[in-house]
């Protein structure tokens, strides 16, 4: 049932050939503090001890279930939520500013804006960060640095247009895949989820539009969010602008647009298309997915891949990546050289990267990333494709899905929402 998260991990231990250490969509040093202990400050602006975070239920043991956090209904419970202070507000306090890297060798300064009257809400579940190997869960928040990572990589700069909603939630450990108490963990995490979105529902949604963005472990919550809570509500699907489930194993019959994962909702082939889902898992094209190394959660079926920079079409430029300068946990989201120093906590590259979907010797799609500078480009590929963690037998480009699409999915969810008018 869970083979799809499964296969990175078992892959995660194999790769570091022992018990010492792990890389996943998230993994810790077991043994080390987690990621409820690091103490380690957050970057780009963003507090991790905000004094509204609590510590929540559940005894912390190895393999417990902890109750479901109950009381969404308080913002304290949100790493990004409307009620929030804004200087309490993981999103919209944080610095997004990013300096862009000019093919002439120059560099400029992107400001972040965020959006004063947004049209539309944002539901966002972030990646697996609590990397210890023993089952069990995230029990504790009062030091939130390593949710700040993928926060602020994946979808804080989604503000600039929606209202973010961003829950905390009892996450299962990189341990928890592969053993007998996976099914119910990983229930008690989709229990937060639903909580979470149903106060959501409750007490802010007011009939708004809605995108739903989820990577890793969160895509695997959020997929099953749709599937339960969106596809069965006409009305709630009608106000899907679209799901980005990135970084899962959304999967379609081969050759078709729907019917695997969802009954009725689409893979997205039109930017003008709305209640449709963005899928992909990205690997460097010259080092494709090893046999084995996907797996779709409907056997039989394809992994679906939709071409972020070109919805339906072929390989393109990325409209812009975008890197972060800081990092709390170097496993999970890798810092890079990008040659001149910069001063800010975001590096943007515009067309820089190709990206296309293909088939790996499995038959099964992919997203494959390349550097493909045109001629006279001065800038260099930060992105070492080689590097262990991006092999094509472990995590591929797994952890800079975002990263490398970001302009690319920013514009998509643009180009829906005003298709819907907003």
């Amino acid at each position: 049932m869970h083979r799809s998260l499964l296969a990175p991990v078992v892959l995660t231990l194999l790769a570091c050939g022992d018990s010492s250490t792990t890389t996943d969509h998230g993994a810790t040093e077991p043994g080390t503090t987690d990621a409820s202990s690091t103490g380690a400050g957050t970057s780009g602006g963003a507090d991790s001890t905000s004094g509204d975070t609590p510590t929540t239920s559940g005894s912390g043991d190895e393999g417990s279930t902890g109750a479901p956090l109950g009381g969404y209904d308080d913002p304290g419970l949100w790493l990004c939520h409307p009620d929030k202070p804004v200087d309490q507000d993981q999103c919209l306090s944080a610095d997004l500013d990013m300096t862009e890297l000019l093919a002439d060798g120059t560099m400029m300064l992107v400001e972040h804006t965020v959006a004063q009257d947004p049209a539309f809400d944002c539901f966002y579940v972030y990646p697996t960060v609590d990397i210890r190997l023993t089952p069990g869960q995230t029990e504790n928040f009062d030091d939130i640095a390593q949710e700040i990572d993928p926060l602020l990589n994946q979808a804080a700069r989604f503000t600039g247009m929606c209202r973010m909603f961003a829950p905390l939630y009892h996450q299962v450990t990189i341990g928890t895949f592969g053993s007998d108490q996976a099914e119910a963990l990983l229930d008690a995490a989709y229990q937060d989820v639903l909580a979470a979105f149903t106060s959501y529902l409750e007490h802010h949604a007011d009939d708004r539009p809605l995108v739903i963005i989820g990577h890793s472990q969160g895509t695997y919550l959020t997929t099953r969010l749709v599937q339960e809570v969106v596809e069965p509500d006409p009305g709630l699907r009608g106000r899907l602008l679209a799901a980005l489930l990135i970084g899962g194993s959304v999967s379609v019959p081969p050759g078709e647009l729907v019917g695997g994962s969802f009954a009725s909702i689409p893979l997205c082939q039109d930017p003008g298309e709305l209640g449709c889902v963005i899928a992909y898992r990205t690997f460097a094209a010259d080092f494709p997915p090893d046999p084995g190394t996907q797996a779709p959660d409907i056997m039989g079926n394809d992994v679906a891949c939709t071409n972020p920079t070109a919805l339906g079409g072929p390989a393109a430029h990325a409209r812009g990546a975008v890197f972060a300068t800081f990092s709390h946990q170097e496993l999970v989201f890798p810092s890079f050289d990008f040659g001149p120093a910069v001063d800010t906590p975001f590096v943007l590259m515009r067309d820089f990267f190709a990206l296309g979907c293909q088939s790996d010797s499995d038959g099964l799609g992919f997203l494959a990333a390349s550097a493909a500078p045109e001629m006279g480009d001065m800038r260099a590929n930060p992105v070492d494709f080689a590097n262990p963690l991006f092999a094509p037998g472990f995590l591929g480009l797994h952890v800079l899905d975002f990263n490398l699409a970001m302009l690319d999915l920013l514009e998509i969810v643009a180009a829906k929402a005003d298709a819907a008018g907003l």
